[in-house]
């Protein structure tokens, strides 16, 4: 049996022993980290046209490239939009009914029936009291008030027609439209007014029927941009087959993007602005990026079509770019 002051000592030989180790073994990671190679940091080149990593450069693992174009992606611009009229079912003979998505609106459009009527009366009467006149059987006063009549019926119905042009309506049209007709209106940025045109085909879905797509046409762009949204009204027409879509439906307009046959489509975030120049960054060789001046096309929140400066095959920085344009700007 161990006496106890023996037991003691041997518990502060072993207590005093394992501080040692400890001590020991702190020291040598510390030489060895003093010792062990930094890592480098990236180089920038040509005033920062060129950025070059080294294998353990920080920073160089958030850096991350993709070859670009051979999916062969393109643009849509998509824009809200509202259905705001639609013919329905007549009923009487020879009468086509026109629905629309509100009771301003209807008014309006009722209006703009009543002035034309209106116009064309008075100026068949202006033509009878002429033609008086011209045989002495109408006085010049009666010229006069025939010529007052016309002229305020044609101040009112540029009011009625100005204020349906005004929302996109083209009152002129309806009448005269197909059945089974409705018509959208669309609210695009004038950003990308630039690319469409009267005429172009475009893809609709409703929030109320997210399944299905419908075939439009745009027939015709607002001539004014509203000051508020920055955005251009344009009318659209669809077939309202059976009569499904009613006037006030929200819906989704997708206008496809006519490009060139070598641009190519991009993540937006691959993008960099200084001073309204717009550049992307190019993995040439391996943790070798060069900075590129590129022209934007239409976009989206996601991706943007680039028109100059990309070709199909270019390995372009998808997450980083942020990183890059940092060291290339010197920011």
């Amino acid at each position: 049996m161990i006496p106890s002051s023996n037991k003691l000592k041997l518990i502060l030989i072993l207590v005093v022993a394992a501080v040692s180790v400890s001590i020991v073994s702190l020291t040598l990671n510390r030489a060895q980290k003093k010792n062990a190679p930094r890592p480098q940091k990236a180089i920038v080149h040509d005033k920062g046209e060129r950025i070059e990593f080294k294998e353990d450069s920080p920073g160089l693992e958030i850096v991350k490239s993709a070859e670009i174009g051979k999916a062969g992606e393109f643009v849509n611009v998509e824009a809200p939009a509202r259905l705001i009229a639609t013919t329905s079912p007549s009923v009487s003979d020879g009468e086509q009914i026109v629905l629309f998505e509100s009771a301003e609106l209807n008014d309006l459009y009722v209006g703009y029936v009543h002035a034309k009527n209106s116009l064309n009366r008075s100026r068949k009467n202006l033509d009878r009291i002429k033609d008086m006149f011209k045989h002495r059987v109408a006085t010049e006063k009666d010229l006069v008030e025939a010529e007052t009549e016309v002229n305020n019926d044609e101040a009112e119905f540029a009011e009625f027609e100005g204020k349906l042009r005004a929302v996109g309506l083209n009152p002129a049209l309806i009448k005269k439209a197909p059945s089974q007709t409705a018509w959208i209106i669309s609210d695009v940025p004038e950003s990308q007014l630039s690319r469409l045109q009267n005429g172009k085909r475009v893809k609709v879905v409703f929030n109320s029927f997210p399944s299905q797509e419908w075939n439009g046409t745009a027939e015709a762009l607002g001539d004014n941009v509203d000051p508020y949204t920055r955005t251009v009204k344009v009318r659209i027409a669809i077939k309202n087959e059976g009569y499904r879509l009613k006037p006030g439906m929200f819906a989704v307009v997708k206008f496809p993007e006519e490009t060139k046959s070598d641009s190519v489509v991009i993540p937006f975030n691959s993008v960099v602005t200084i001073e309204g120049k717009n550049y992307v960054f190019i993995e040439e060789t391996p943790h070798e990026f060069y900075r590129r001046e590129v022209v934007l096309g239409i976009s989206t929140r996601e991706k943007v079509n680039v028109l100059e400066g990309l070709t199909k095959g270019d390995k372009v920085v998808v997450e980083g770019a942020i990183l890059l344009k940092g060291l290339s700007f010197g920011f």
